[in-house]
């Protein structure tokens, strides 16, 4: 991936505004899609390139039928892309603002676990002087 995304912070406060009661459902059914700890390591092994079922099996260590489970609900609503070669079945992310989504997420846990450490720390030294 070698997009740049870049948004104002106008655009982040006004989002509401303009969001349809309709497409807060459509982006909590995204959400709901990713709340899957599975779905998100099929994911993470996409991110560099697409890959066959069997790979990404072996990848994640979970079974076929479980990967597959899986992949069909996130082609079924787009997070996604399949094409077949012969018998095999390759899948790739189909929307990349997924990826982008997840690791802001993941900086925003990052940096709030720290600023608990942090907190944490400061409380502990407090105590023992």
């Amino acid at each position: 991936m070698s997009k740049t995304i870049t948004l104002t912070e106008e655009e982040v406060k006004k989002w509401h505004l303009n969001m349809p009661d309709e497409m807060l459902e459509a982006v909590s059914n995204r959400f709901k899609l990713l709340s899957e700890p599975m779905r998100l390591k099929i994911l993470r092994t996409l991110c560099d390139n697409e890959r066959t079922v069997q790979d990404i099996v072996k990848e994640v260590g979970a079974s076929q039928a479980n990967i597959s489970k899986h992949l069909a609900l996130m082609h079924d609503n787009g997070v996604v892309n399949r094409r077949k070669e012969g018998l095999k079945c390759y899948y790739r992310i189909a929307d990349d603002s997924i990826v982008y989504a997840c690791f802001l997420i993941s900086k925003s846990v990052i940096e709030n676990l720290q600023d608990r450490l942090s907190w944490i720390q400061k409380v502990n030294s407090s105590l023992k002087s």
